[in-house]
């Protein structure tokens, strides 16, 4: 019974290895798996093997010389991951199989994606477009990639964030670009987005709530950019001070000239954005100063914070009338008024016709004579002392 179990046993375990064995490999390449895994890397090909077996899943001719592989794939309906990296491809290649997962195609010569080109692709799930020279990517070209989560365009040429970016995506790199604005519709969009990646790019803010709306991001790259510390800043540096996410705050200013290469979150709000204090702030400020001294403050300056400490007087006009001026404001009147008392006389002369009709407007001119002038002064004296 133990002898028939072992043979049992041992005729499952080399059938298969016989059919393995059975599978060609391609000349020069290596087939760990054969069949399924087959790596042709740096052989120096210009075109792909012709003995790849169809029902390979995984295929590797990276570090070759492939110029053109145009609709030379498509009959391989099982392949679930391609590396075309390290190749001389100038567009992205044509008639793929639908069934790839996994397309990488870094260290090509890429200048722009259309619309069409991915349109088969449906099942990617990762797409890997480092170092080429992508300029553009059309609206629409990423858009039907439902299922995709991980996108590189690290090192290439674009200048804004790409339009319709599938909301599947929860890694994306786009570093080492030319991308100066972040585009909020896209941006908020990613509502999967984990982790991203835009360091060493043009950026110089970011736009209010950009990251808002972005439920699940838990690592951001902001690093190695052209940041202006100014008031547009202020979002982006609350942002990092609250430290919800793991990301290097190593910001370093470029602009304006006193803050260059000083790093963002080692300055005050004041000297980001000194207009961020309000008017009536100031003000309050001001009214608050225990006291003011002419001789550190220049006049204009003192008069400044003294009207704004203190209620504004009525403004007198210069021809009075009893509509217009209080009593109150007459006394406070003959007090800046200064007379020297020498100017006084002791007698006073009788007033001419004009004067009488303004003292007694019933014809009874009053007597003057010395001891009534001398009451009369004892009589302002006493206003001015009260007033």
């Amino acid at each position: 019974m133990l002898w028939c179990r072992c043979g049992v046993l041992l005729v499952l375990c080399v059938c298969p290895l016989a059919s393995l064995i059975m599978s060609p490999c391609p000349s020069g390449c290596c087939c760990p798996r054969p069949g399924f895994l087959v790596l042709c890397e740096s052989l120096g090909l210009r075109s792909l093997p012709r003995s790849v077996p169809l029902s390979t899943s995984a295929l590797s001719v990276a570090r070759n010389e492939l110029c053109n592989v145009d609709h030379l794939l498509r009959p391989f309906s099982g392949l679930q991951e391609l590396s075309l990296s390290h190749n001389l491809l100038p567009r992205f290649p044509r008639g793929l199989p639908p069934s790839l997962e996994s397309l990488l195609l870094q260290e090509n010569r890429i200048t722009y994606i259309t619309t069409g080109a991915l349109r088969q692709l449906g099942n990617l799930t990762r797409l890997d477009l480092e170092d080429n020279r992508i300029r553009a990517i059309q609206p629409g070209a990423l858009q039907g990639l439902n299922k995709l989560q991980v996108l590189t365009l690290k090192g290439n040429k674009l200048t804004s964030l790409p339009l319709n970016l599938p909301p599947s995506l929860t890694h994306l790199d786009l570093s080492a670009n030319c991308i100066s604005v972040l585009d909020l519709p896209s941006l908020s969009a990613l509502v999967n987005l984990q982790v991203l990646k835009i360091n060493s790019n043009c950026l110089r803010s970011v736009p209010e709530s950009a990251f808002d709306g972005l439920p699940r991001l838990r690592s951001v790259d902001l690093t190695n950019n052209l940041w202006v510390c100014e008031c547009d800043i202020l979002y982006l540096y609350r942002w990092l001070l609250s430290g919800r996410l793991r990301m290097a705050t190593d910001l370093v200013c470029s602009e304006p000239v006193h803050l260059a290469h000083r790093l963002l979150l080692n300055l005050s709000v004041v000297a980001i954005c000194p207009h961020v204090l309000k008017p009536n702030e100031r003000t309050h400020q001001l009214t608050e100063a225990p006291t003011v001294t002419p001789n550190s403050w220049s006049q204009d300056a003192a008069v400044e914070v003294l009207s704004k400490a203190a209620p504004e007087p009525r403004v007198l006009s210069e021809h009075y009338s009893l509509e217009t001026l209080t009593y109150e404001e007459c006394l406070s009147l003959n007090k800046t008024q200064t007379v020297s008392p020498p100017a006084l006389k002791t007698t006073i002369s009788p007033p001419d016709g004009s004067q009488k009709c303004r003292d007694n407007i019933t014809g009874h001119y009053p007597q003057f004579d010395a001891t009534s002038a001398e009451g009369t002064r004892s009589v302002l004296s006493t206003n001015r002392e009260a007033a």
